[in-house]
């Protein structure tokens, strides 16, 4: 968390009722601390009810940062899984779903989004990730299960309240960790989500098969065209691969928003690796 910047800790409630309330005992505890340990970044609480009260809160927190320049650290305490959220009322947001409203919010924080989520996360975000996406977060923090309302407690608790009382974000992470069984948290930085959408872009597209039927695809294009003479397939190989270090830069470039905010070339130094 030491290269985001925010200014308001925003925890989004969707329990169902009924329920022992995490979202609500953690908002008073950092309302507390946040008061002790002035100045702090403002502490704000909201109740969705449902998967389209959860998007109309982002959509909120977007005209927030873009009007008023308040960068939100996102906590989401609701049910759900690998695939998605379920909120209090049942409905269900999936990845495919979440990934463009927080992406918009992401945007308009200028890259500094933090997410953290009491629902299982995983890998997921990963998988409906495609190279040419905007990063959708700075970071992400969510269990690799289902924990039970005491653990989740005990570990946001000690992430945020030393957050707040140290102001060190590198203090915040080790108390999480010191909180916590090993392995029961999975947290995740936008390089690290980009490095592994580039992985699996090159495990899928990159392939000499993969190659192969890209050449076959583009020599049926040029023939039909009728372009003369024909490349050889060789030559349309050395070709692909000697664009792929201008794809990734070009990728780069839009994931990490250089187009929008040309500092983030230097701030999100990834090269290219062959």
């Amino acid at each position: 968390m030491d290269s985001n910047r925010f200014n308001q800790i925003l925890v989004v409630d969707s329990i169902p009722t009924g329920e022992y309330n995490t979202a609500k005992r953690l908002f008073e505890d950092l309302e507390t601390y946040a008061t002790a340990y002035s100045p702090s970044p403002a502490v704000r609480y909201v109740r969705v009810e449902n998967a389209a009260e959860f998007f109309q809160c982002v959509l909120m927190s977007k005209n927030d940062a873009e009007g008023r320049d308040i960068i939100p650290m996102l906590h989401i305490e609701c049910h759900g899984d690998e695939d998605g959220f379920q909120f209090a009322d049942g409905s269900l947001a999936d990845w495919d779903e979440l990934k463009v409203p927080i992406t918009e919010l992401n945007v308009a924080t200028g890259l500094n989004l933090m997410v953290a989520v009491a629902a299982c996360t995983g890998g997921a975000l990963a998988k409906v990730m495609r190279m040419g996406d905007r990063a959708p977060f700075w970071g992400l923090i969510g269990p690799t299960r289902t924990l039970t309302a005491g653990e989740l407690e005990k570990v946001y608790a000690a992430l945020y309240l030393t957050l707040l009382s140290t102001k060190a974000p590198a203090n915040a992470v080790q108390a999480m960790d010191q909180a916590t069984t090993p392995g029961l948290f999975w947290r995740t930085t936008s390089q690290d989500l980009f490095e592994k959408v580039w992985r699996s872009y090159k495990s899928e597209h990159c392939t000499a098969a993969a190659l192969e039927m890209r050449g076959r695809r583009m020599m049926e294009r040029l023939r039909e065209s009728g372009v003369s003479p024909l490349p050889s397939m060789d030559e349309l190989m050395k070709r692909f691969i000697s664009h792929e270090p201008i794809a990734f830069e070009r990728y780069r470039q839009t994931f990490f928003m250089c187009d929008l905010f040309p500092e983030h070339s230097n701030r999100f130094p990834i090269e290219y690796v062959a």
